[in-house]
């Protein structure tokens, strides 16, 4: 898609839901494509028309003396061309149209928007390095941990041995702000990635939390606390009586 981005349908910072209009680049060349298209597709309508009228006609004056068998064979194979000419020319409407609408930028998500890279007036080219802008989905939001591959190991083979009890089939999570404050909402762990990354050896983990108020932002640091399981057999302590060493 290339074209002069005539408008700007949004404000910077702000809020926008799925579908709504971001830009509106000049349709100017794919309108006139588009009716081009129509027109093309009109033709090969009427020239099938004929071509099927043509055969029709033919049908009652095969084996006289006035149309051969073979020119009957080829009004068949052109009212058959003439029909493909009408498939391909629908199939250039559609691609036209699909073009055209393309020049009403929407968003695909709901969520925040950040600034413009483009401004009205600004040339716009297919394939271009440079998004327009960037629209972060904040509500639901997702946090992305990291948990080693040593723990992940325990854990599996502790739950496997029924040392460690999971209540459900997906983990609770708690945030921890920068700040030292939890977040009010608890998340659920969605997913456990595949592979070993294998300059840390850690597993990335993903949680997905409920932000109605916005309250957490992307690349945000928080820590995470992760319910894995219960171990029944465990033996708790006061926080207050437990002291760390060096050692």
């Amino acid at each position: 898609m290339s074209g002069i981005v005539l408008k700007r349908n949004f404000t910077e910072g702000s809020d926008v839901e799925a579908g709504q209009s971001l830009y509106q680049i000049d349709p100017a060349t794919y309108q006139a494509d588009y009716d081009s298209a129509k027109g093309e597709l009109a033709k090969s309508e009427a020239a099938a028309a004929i071509a099927h009228l043509t055969v029709k006609r033919y049908v009652p004056l095969v084996g006289t003396k006035y149309i051969s068998q073979q020119e009957y064979d080829q009004a068949i194979a052109d009212a058959r061309q003439a029909d493909a000419a009408v498939v391909a020319a629908k199939a250039a409407v559609e691609s036209a149209r699909i073009n055209l609408a393309y020049t009403k930028v929407t968003s695909p998500i709901s969520g925040r928007i950040g600034k413009s890279n483009v401004t009205e007036g600004a040339l716009m080219t297919n394939g271009q390095s440079t998004e327009l802008a960037t629209v972060q989905q904040l509500d639901p939001i997702y946090v992305d941990v990291t948990q080693s591959s040593n723990d992940f190991m325990r854990l599996k083979q502790s739950v496997e041995q029924g040392n460690l009890h999971k209540d459900s089939a997906s983990s609770t999570v708690q945030l921890v702000m920068e700040n030292g404050q939890v977040y009010p909402i608890k998340g659920t762990l969605q997913f456990s990635d595949v592979t070993v990354d294998e300059s840390t050896g850690s597993i990335t983990l993903r949680a997905v939390f409920p932000n109605p108020q916005h309250s957490l932002l992307p690349g945000m640091f928080v820590r995470a606390r992760i319910d894995e399981g219960v171990q029944p057999n465990a033996i708790l302590v006061p926080q207050q009586g437990v002291t760390r060493t060096p050692r």
